[in-house]
């Protein structure tokens, strides 16, 4: 059954007797424990078509491992091959065609590292370790969003291993149906060897807002902060509030131990000087804890939130889009976080505004171009914890649900059920159907917020 496969690649084939096996099929989430039939560590394209195609003669379904980084746990199945894309890591900038070039193993922190060298940035997410691929096939909404739009508003072409272990280059010009597919569909339609992503001025230092209050005044930040956003030019509309419980560690003061505290993070993405000025409000919403706000290094900024999303710890988590923050949605919210049952929590509102909300909802799957926040719940279970976290992210996403826009999802930030992949992709479900069933009728690649081809 593997010699043909394992004549290609070698030792990078791994197989559940090897000692590398559970190491390797480990991911982001702690939670998550599944067992794949084989998996292939890929160092080229040709890898992975061997792999894909190993899989399409032993009937066996595909999971495909970018940075590993998924509430989900996306990146690894049982008894199917997991394609292990993590050793594929390289970007490279075209600066006379002004695009970053980006193998599909690539992580954020990849990607920022290479460009910034350039003064360049391609709008990506806020945790550098997370990885390029995943980010951007759901959509990729990070510090950019308002002036440059989501990480697949960028993609400019790609390069595609489908079910049949053909290779597509894919791009406004060819195969336009599965490449309006990727941008926001998922790793539905195969795997994405290559990106090419657009290049934006950004950098190599940036007026960084951050800024840190007490959780008593939330209601009222809250509600300063969509006053504020109503004027906002695009630069500064991508704003995130963070609350969280800090924790008693050696690097931060005493009396911040334990402190529930609602943070505000975001980006100028314009001139410094200007954006001093037009960010002061955001100071000054309440009596500030700590305020860091300052130009600092893109790079770094964009690892701000890295220590707060450790890795192989077990996670529960949820997400849902709102159309605004009213008195009832804010109550709501404030008491789900004030009855946490642990003090691990990572309650996050994201603004959305900006050019990703220009964007037609049609011309790409990313349906939700017209939402004012997004929320993502995460807590870290303690140990034996498991069932009441898990519970307590359930009544969060029930609790908050009704008072949702459109009942969606970030398809980034939560679990999988049909119920959360058609709100997500609204109207336009029906035609990644379409696209589905050209490229993968027979749902080789299922491991994920699953389109099925049947409908």
């Amino acid at each position: 059954m593997y010699s043909t496969l394992e004549k290609h690649v070698g030792r990078r084939l791994i197989r559940p007797n090897d000692v590398r096996y559970d190491e390797v099929r480990k991911v982001w989430n702690a939670v998550i424990d599944r067992k794949p039939a084989a998996i292939v560590v890929c160092e080229s394209e040709d890898d992975v078509i061997a792999a894909v195609q190993f899989a399409k003669e032993n009937e066996l379904s595909i999971s495909i491992r970018g940075g590993g980084h998924h509430l989900a746990g996306l990146a690894v199945c049982d008894g199917g091959v997991m394609i292990d894309l993590s050793h594929m890591r390289k970007v490279t900038v075209d600066e006379k065609r002004q695009v970053a070039v980006v193998e599909g193993g690539a992580t954020l922190g990849d990607i920022d590292l290479e460009t910034q060298k350039y003064g360049l940035a391609v709008p990506t997410g806020t945790v550098s370790e997370t990885g390029v691929a995943g980010l951007a096939l759901n959509g990729g909404i990070g510090y950019l969003r308002g002036k440059y739009g989501l990480t697949c508003d960028n993609l400019v072409s790609a390069r595609v291993v489908t079910a049949d272990g053909v290779v597509l280059e894919v791009n406004e010009k060819n195969h336009q149906d599965l490449f309006w597919a990727i941008r926001g569909g998922g790793g539905n339609f195969g795997v994405v060897t290559r990106f090419e992503f657009a290049l934006h001025a950004v950098g190599p230092e940036v007026l960084a807002l951050d800024v840190m209050y007490d959780f008593k005044d939330a209601k009222d930040i809250l509600n300063k902060v969509q006053q504020f956003l109503v004027q906002a030019p695009d630069e500064a509309v991508s704003l995130n509030l963070t609350a969280t419980v800090l924790p008693p560690a050696p690097f931060l003061p005493e009396f911040l131990h334990h402190k529930k505290v609602i943070m505000l993070l975001g980006i100028y993405a314009g001139d410094a000087k200007e954006g001093q000025t037009v960010i002061q409000p955001l100071r000054e919403l309440a009596e500030p804890i700590i305020d860091q706000t300052g130009v600092v290094p893109f790079v770094e900024f964009q690892k701000k939130l890295d220590p707060m999303v450790p890795k192989t710890v077990p996670v529960y988590g949820t997400s849902l889009f709102f159309d605004e923050l009213d008195d009832t949605v804010i109550e709501q919210l404030l008491y789900k976080i004030d009855n946490a049952p642990a003090p691990t929590i990572l309650v996050q509102l994201w603004a959305l505004g900006g050019q990703m909300n220009r964007v037609p909802v049609h011309a790409t799957p990313f349906a939700i171009r017209n939402a004012k926040f997004v929320l993502l719940v995460d807590v870290i279970a303690m140990a034996g914890d498991d069932a009441v976290c898990k519970q307590w992210i359930d009544s969060v996403y029930g609790g908050m649900r009704p008072f949702s826009y459109k009942n969606a999802s970030y398809l980034n930030g939560i679990g999988v059920s049909d119920d959360v992949t058609t709100n997500a992709f609204q109207e336009n479900y029906e035609r990644l159907v379409a696209v589905k069933k050209t490229y993968d009728p027979s749902n080789r690649f299922r491991h994920n917020h699953n389109i099925n081809p049947q409908g």
